[in-house]
């Protein structure tokens, strides 16, 4: 059954100054950064990239056919076992599939992307079925062409699907959901390669491809033309990021989402929420993080369009081309709401990876692990949410600065930001003011 494991670990936390104050310092610092940057970053510095500087040695071992088909079948054969344990109708923490899925996959390999750079091209068991299966030109002439219209939309509603799954739960009580919803991803995604040809597909339509690849821009690692390994500045791969349709719509699922979980954890909402079982609830969660979605993409719209009037020029073109600065916000939530999820509830696949279908197996001596509460206490957690909201809006104060000075002249340059700037202080308040709630 598919039963989601509790997101976050804390309890009280006695600070020396009033959860308030971090918030009001933590507005002032996007403040004090944006002024800072009006007057010291005059020049676009990310735009064309930023500078790279190889790598030497990885080139090699990372463009070995026989090391990635050796990752993508090992890759593979752990989906496999992944999606048989996701069958078993056990409770959700006797198996590998819950705490893999939600917890290693969606939290843990989120965090590897932004480090280290898009492993999910070779990781994908999908990608690595399309190419089995020889949907690839010339091997395979899609009937199709996968429409340009549709852009990431296929991918932001894959997306959506995946969240609302993990956070409204709609299918608690059904006995192996979740493998043959695994199974159902799957054949929908070999059956959208073979229409529309497997990169088109995986580029634009595969969720966790277009979700991974957006946080993989993060990374200070990269590959250039040539398979070599560079390194680049922070941030510098988003600008490189191409507007397409429904990319601006993956950014606010993943932000929206994030903040819906914050939201549902709270003491007010479960107080609230309490009353509601069964699909009263799933249809409470599912309108309220819809609702948290469209109020993060209102604000942002809002801040766009007063971009626009400035340049004299529609709000949607600006909208998309800002898009990415919202990214280093994505991971910022990201961080703040889960690391203590991967880190603590993360422990309990050490002890599932010995027995992954519940059969009371030991396979690698790790069944008697037990799960260490004291790794983090609830004030590192704290600080480690409020360093991560900050840097994650600087970030993208950052990146809104250099494109704006790159893309405006230098009179509407500045002006074009300051309500973007306001929406990114409002982000800031209210993600605190939630993980404290």
């Amino acid at each position: 059954m598919i039963t989601v494991l509790a997101h976050g670990f804390g309890g009280r936390v006695d600070l020396p100054v009033p959860r308030s104050l971090f918030v009001f310092g933590a507005a002032t610092a996007l403040v004090v950064s944006f002024v800072a940057l009006s007057v010291l970053w005059r020049e676009p510095r990310l735009e064309d990239g930023g500078r790279t500087r190889t790598v030497h040695g990885l080139r090699r071992l990372l463009t070995s056919p026989v090391v990635e088909w050796t990752v993508r079948a090992v890759a593979l054969a752990v989906f496999a076992v992944v999606t048989v344990a996701a069958f078993v109708r056990l409770e959700a923490t006797a198996t590998i599939a819950p705490v893999f899925v939600f917890d290693w996959f969606w939290v843990g390999l989120a965090f590897a992307h932004a480090l280290f750079g898009n492993l999910w091209a070779t990781l994908s068991p999908f990608d690595t079925l399309g190419r089995l299966l020889l949907l690839d030109e010339p091997d395979h002439r899609p009937p199709f062409a996968y429409p340009k219209a549709w852009g990431r939309w296929p991918a932001a509603i894959l997306l959506f699907g995946f969240v609302w799954l993990e956070l409204a739960n709609p299918f608690a009580n059904v006995p192996g959901a979740l493998g043959y919803l695994m199974v159902g991803y799957t054949f929908l995604n070999v059956g959208a390669m073979y229409l529309f040809g497997r990169k088109a597909w995986v580029e634009n339509g595969e969720a966790f491809a277009v979700y991974f690849g957006l946080l993989a821009r993060l990374s200070p690692f990269a590959r250039d033309g040539e398979g070599r390994v560079v390194l680049r500045a922070p941030l510098a791969g988003l600008t490189s990021l191409e507007p397409r349709p429904g990319l601006l719509a993956v950014i606010l699922v993943a932000l929206g989402s994030t903040t819906f979980d914050g939201l549902s954890r709270t003491t007010l909402w479960v107080s609230r929420a309490s009353s509601f079982t069964g699909w009263q609830r799933v249809t409470l969660d599912t309108v309220a993080m819809l609702g948290v979605i469209l109020l993060m993409a209102g604000a942002y719209a809002l801040a766009m369009v007063a971009a626009g009037r400035i340049v004299d020029g529609h709000w949607h073109p600006v909208a998309t081309r800002f898009a990415h600065s919202l990214v280093p916000i994505v991971f910022a939530y990201l961080v703040a709401h889960y690391f203590s999820f991967l880190l603590i509830e993360g422990q309990v696949g050490l002890s599932r990876i010995s027995d992954p279908l519940g059969r009371g197996w030991d396979l690698f001596g790790t069944a008697g692990w037990t799960v260490n509460l004291a790794l983090l206490s609830a004030t590192l957690i704290w600080y480690v949410q409020v360093a991560a909201i900050v840097l994650g809006h600087v970030g993208g104060v950052v990146l809104a600065h250099d494109r704006a000075i790159s893309w405006f002249d230098a009179r509407h340059a500045l002006r074009t930001q300051y309500a973007l700037l306001a929406v990114m202080v409002l982000f800031t308040s209210a993600g605190l003011l939630i993980l404290s709630g």
